[in-house]
């Protein structure tokens, strides 16, 4: 288990005690206490946990995310305590990456970063054998070469900074069995998807308890396929 260093941030919500454990395509988390420190009478927004990377060599800006949940409200001067989350983990491209926790509030709009624990070991992702291959062999064309053109979008499906900016119209006309059989997404969630439709923004289905961002990238990024 790699544990992480504090950076402290005055939101009144904390994280203490924090690590994490990669198996294959799985990444464990755990935090020894999670806290809303703020007066009695507050409660906070839908938290939402996101395990980021950062490239070694740039500045601290989240380059992916690897893994994220949410884990609900809290109230004022209360915690969570022993938390463990086994999560579908995302591994980032080739490179050396520093990876780093971060607590995250919903304030009815968007989540915003509320609390951060960074790891010191870097995570390296060697270069395959392939990349290496296509590297050598063509050291110019590839800078020269355009980009391959971007599969055309689904009518009706404008993508955002998150995904898709009325990704709420694939919800409502997805199938019930193909909403429900997500993959990356637990069943609890898809079912509050399903029996709470119809949607009339993005917001809307972001306000669905145990939803964010992250995961309901995944669930456009599988109905609109």
């Amino acid at each position: 288990m790699i544990s992480g260093n504090q950076a402290i941030q005055n939101t009144g919500l904390t994280l203490q005690g924090c690590g994490y454990k990669i198996d294959n395509d799985r990444v464990t988390i755990s935090i020894q206490r999670i806290a809303n420190d703020r007066d009695g009478g507050n409660l906070s927004g839908t938290l939402c946990l996101q395990l980021c990377a950062f490239e070694q060599y740039t500045e601290r800006q989240v380059e992916a995310i690897l893994a994220s949940t949410t884990i609900g409200e809290i109230k004022g001067q209360h915690c969570l305590v022993g938390c463990d989350y086994d999560l579908i983990f995302q591994p980032p491209a080739a490179g050396a990456w520093q990876f780093s926790l971060q607590l995250c509030e919903w304030d009815g709009v968007a989540y915003t970063l509320c609390d951060t624990v960074y790891f010191d070991l870097f995570y390296q992702v060697p270069v395959t054998q392939a990349e290496t291959t296509t590297q050598l062999d063509n050291p110019i064309t590839q800078s020269l070469t355009p980009s391959p053109k971007a599969p055309t979008e689904k009518k009706g499906v404008k993508k955002n900074t998150i995904g898709y900016s009325n990704g709420y119209v694939a919800i409502n006309k997805s199938k019930v069995e193909k909403l429900l059989n997500v993959k990356g997404v637990p069943k609890k969630v898809l079912g509050k998807l399903a029996a709470e439709r119809p949607f009339h923004s993005e917001k809307a289905v972001l306000n669905v308890k145990g939803m964010g961002p992250a995961m309901l990238s995944k669930v456009l990024a599988e109905l609109t396929k």
